[in-house]
């Protein structure tokens, strides 16, 4: 009786909650719950509905959690029919409570090191079949804002106009060398090659990798593509430009960043950015941690990186907004992507569909929010011809940057002593496995010790 009391409660607050949401924002809905019955909120006509199909989804709504809800939507159990990106106005006041999925995006680094956890956190969102192309351009197929000049601009059109603008923001010319900080799938690197560039990619996506060496192929381009970590990457020449579209987020470390590019970039190159900011230093979703973009992935926070880049030897040429941009690229994604719904689930699944339907349409009404709290940018460094690469670093910084460093190396030693001691029990449990000795020898025939050659008709690597 009492859960029954404390249900009919909170029934009774959500109820109250919805009904001003729905009045504040003017957008009125209907909810249809597994019953059948339905309830509309606010007032004239609704612009769209929240089917829910279990109680499980009914369960996910009551409790206006964020997460939740995403989980129920990408599950099928919940479906909202209408106008999505009026739906997507309420997700800012949906809670997002989930303090376990912070604390372990932000402690894997530290435990094992960035160069270990990227790998698997790119290849999570970027390595998905490559899905992604049935929303993007037909041209250059980029994964970043376009440049549009009126909110009717094709997707084409926009990529088209972005691309020229970087390429002249670079300063490039044929004969001069760039690199490509995460190629996505050719954008860039089309686009410059035809010009007489040569280009170099890194990237920590195998599908992407492939799809970009296969343009490279087919149209003769002068381009390597590099399976690489910025963190790791030594480059044998210095670049005349480096582009990194789209990339900043996953490279949230922004002194670092600079430093690296500050010794990979010619006096007198320029290196040019696109990202997607915020307000907030740390205010990933816990949808976007989970199914998206894990570990440290987070939408760039502007007094750091200018503060990096203050501190560095390179000079701000070029801000720009492109919180406008981004809303409508993000927008006519999603648009082309519904278009194309059924031969995306076809080949990819329905669950896929919605985890970037959802995704997509969300970062539209993000970047179109009266207050601002997401938005874009364009930005273009140069280091100066006659730079002393001079780093003007604070004291206090110098210190911290010591105990990282100390750290990190203690860390890895750590690392090296588990791994070692991992490779001896492995190999002392193939040898008593070969020789019939223990429980183990009935798996004689599935065990190899490191470095050992494959029995004919062992199974290799899967490639997925």
């Amino acid at each position: 009786m009492l859960t029954n009391v404390l249900g009919q409660v909170v029934s009774a607050q959500l109820e109250r909650r919805l009904q001003k949401l729905a009045g504040d924002l003017g957008i009125p809905f209907c909810v249809v719950h597994p019953d059948g019955s339905q309830k509309p909120y606010g007032q004239g006509p609704e612009q769209f509905r929240v089917v829910l199909r279990t109680a499980r989804a009914q369960k996910a709504l009551s409790r206006f959690d964020a997460l939740s809800v995403a989980e129920a939507y990408m599950d099928g159990e919940m479906t909202i029919e209408g106008d999505l990106f009026a739906a997507m106005r309420y997700q800012e006041y949906l809670g997002d409570q989930h303090p376990l999925i912070r604390l372990t995006s932000r402690l894997e680094p530290i435990l094992v090191g960035r160069e270990r956890a990227n790998p698997r956190w790119i290849q999570l969102h970027y390595d998905a079949g490559n899905a992604q192309l049935f929303a993007t351009d037909a041209d250059y197929h980029t994964y970043t804002p376009g440049h549009y000049s009126s909110d009717s601009d094709s997707l084409e059109g926009g990529a088209e106009h972005k691309l020229s603008e970087a390429f002249q923001f670079l300063r490039l010319k044929a004969g001069d060398c760039l690199l490509e900080v995460g190629c996505g799938w050719g954008g860039m690197l089309r686009y410059a090659a035809r010009r007489g560039v040569r280009v170099t990619c890194i990237t920590l996506s195998q599908r992407q990798k492939e799809f970009c060496e296969a343009l490279c192929r087919n149209e003769g381009l002068d381009a390597q593509v590099l399976y690489q970590d910025f963190f790791t990457y030594q480059p044998a020449e210095r670049y005349d430009g480096i582009s990194l579209m789209g990339v900043m987020e996953d490279l949230s470390d922004y002194r670092r960043v600079m430093r690296r590019l500050t010794a990979w970039i010619k006096p007198g190159g320029r290196v040019y950015f696109d990202f997607a900011a915020q307000r907030e230093r740390f205010g990933t979703h816990s949808f976007v941690t989970t199914y998206i973009w894990p570990g440290t992935f987070r939408m760039v926070f502007m007094p750091e990186f200018v503060e990096a880049v203050r501190e560095s030897p390179f000079e701000l040429q070029e801000v720009l907004n492109d919180r406008r941009n981004y809303h409508l690229w993000m927008r006519k994604v999603s648009e082309r992507w519904m278009a194309r719904r059924e031969v995306v689930i076809h080949e990819h699944g329905e669950r896929i569909y919605r985890m970037f339907l959802l995704l997509w349409a969300s970062i539209a009404i993000n970047m179109d929010r009266p207050s601002h709290s997401a938005t874009a940018y364009r930005v273009v460094l140069e280091l100066p011809q006659d730079s002393d690469h001079r780093y003007w670093t604070r004291p206090s910084v110098r210190i911290a940057d010591s105990v990282r460093g100390s750290a990190a190396a203690v860390r890895e030693q750590v690392l090296r002593i588990v791994s070692k001691a991992r490779g001896q029990i492995s190999k002392r449990s193939w040898v008593r496995a070969s020789s019939g000795v223990g429980p183990t020898a009935q798996f004689s025939t599935d065990l190899q010790p490191p470095g050992a050659p494959r029995s004919e008709g062992a199974p290799a690597a899967s490639s997925d």
